[in-house]
């Protein structure tokens, strides 16, 4: 098992998996939509992917985005997304990902990694936390949809 950073090569399979990825959360198949949302991540240079792979097969990823603290004046990355197909659960892959996105933050001299998971997601919180991730029971999320 290995994880690397993605390329473009790794674009098609990636969005079958980001597909089956979105789907997971509720949203519509649609493999057409996945790979122009990550191809345009690619060419625009939005976003730090990595994927995990295993016998040749990609079994899972990890998307960052950078963000910008003004406080600070510092970088940080966004964890966006952390997903790992269900054959290949429970092996260790969401783990490897997640070491591979925080050696990498460390790396590029970033501040810290924010993620945001569900509250009754309970199996991530519990890795999170093993892994030195800490809730943050100071701010609120608040969101304005457009």
């Amino acid at each position: 098992m290995i994880v690397r950073r993605a390329t473009l090569e790794d674009l098609h399979p990636l969005a079958v998996l980001f597909d089956e990825y979105r789907q997971f959360y509720g949203a519509s198949s649609n493999s057409n939509l996945s790979y122009q949302f990550l191809k345009q991540r690619f060419q625009n240079e939005e976003s730090v992917i990595f994927i995990h792979v295993k016998d040749d097969v990609l079994t899972g990823f990890i998307l960052l985005y950078m963000g910008f603290s003004s406080v600070a004046c510092s970088t940080y990355y966004i964890l966006d997304d952390v997903y790992v197909t269900p054959t290949y659960r429970r092996q260790g892959s969401a783990k490897q990902l997640i070491d591979t996105a925080i050696l990498f933050a460390r790396h590029a001299n970033a501040q810290h990694i924010s993620l945001q998971t569900a509250k009754n997601n309970y199996q991530s919180h519990q890795l999170y936390e093993q892994m030195g991730f800490i809730k943050d029971d100071e701010f609120q999320t608040y969101h304005c949809f457009l």
